[in-house]
């Protein structure tokens, strides 16, 4: 029985340790390729970032397509804060030629090109050697700033031309419908006609309770007519009576 005991205890220590060496084996090459991969976009985000300066100091206006890979690239740096600082970079290099954000920043699209790039250069070497990230440059740390901003003003200034170019009023006038224009004269005082029958008909609904009041005095009306009616005759049978005595 002790034998048997000391199998099973033999095997499942055996189990275990495989499970245990295989999960360990496992994540080190889980992070090598995460390391290597790493290396990867940050060499390939560094000559990126390179060809995007070399093409502001050629006074390039618009942003290249070196500038879309280079988003795409930022996806796979593992580290979170070098991740979002190179997505923020990425970001500013797009919105640079702003009007709104050249204004409020005070920084012209070449230089804030120059400046972006170097200051992705600088993050991308201390990530590389794993070294603490440097400090945001001012100028770069302005235009993050004012970019919520600029951002909101030119967004109501799209809104508000593109409702210039598709004509709002009309569309605000069709849905309101026409405005009512009051007449003048006859044609004017015809509504205040009804007012009157209104009145008539209340009278009766406020009398209804002295209904058999109001019909009383009728009825000696109607006597008094038939006896006016009878009166006539009685005296012309007085007259023929008296002219055949």
């Amino acid at each position: 029985m002790q034998d048997l005991l000391l199998v099973l205890t033999g095997a499942a220590v055996s189990l275990v340790t495989s499970v245990v060496v295989t999960w360990l084996q496992a994540r080190h090459v889980r992070r090598g390729e995460v390391r290597i991969a790493t290396r990867d976009s940050t060499r390939r985000l560094t000559s990126l970032f390179i060809a995007e300066r070399e093409a502001a100091d050629a006074d390039g206006a618009e942003p290249t397509d070196a500038l879309a890979e280079a988003e795409v690239m930022c996806v796979a740096i593992a580290d979170r804060r070098t991740r979002e600082r190179m997505r923020a970079l990425v970001r500013l290099m797009r919105e640079i030629r702003l009007p709104e954000l050249q204004r409020l920043s005070g920084v012209t699209p070449a230089l804030g090109r120059r400046a972006l790039c170097d200051h992705a250069l600088e993050v991308l070497g201390a990530h590389f050697r794993g070294e603490r990230l440097p400090a945001v440059p001012a100028s770069v740390q302005r235009m993050l700033d004012v970019e919520d901003e600029a951002l909101n003003i030119h967004a109501g200034g799209g809104r508000a031309a593109a409702a210039d170019d598709t004509g709002a009023a009309p569309a605000i006038a069709a849905k309101t419908g026409p405005i009512a224009v009051p007449e003048s004269g006859p044609a004017a005082e015809e509504p205040a006609a009804p007012a009157p029958r209104g009145r008539i008909r209340r009278k009766p609904r406020a009398e209804d309770g002295k209904g058999e009041t109001a019909a009383e005095p009728a009825k000696p009306a109607r006597r008094s007519k038939a006896k006016a009616a009878a009166e006539p005759d009685t005296e012309d049978d007085a007259h023929s009576a008296f002219w055949n005595d």
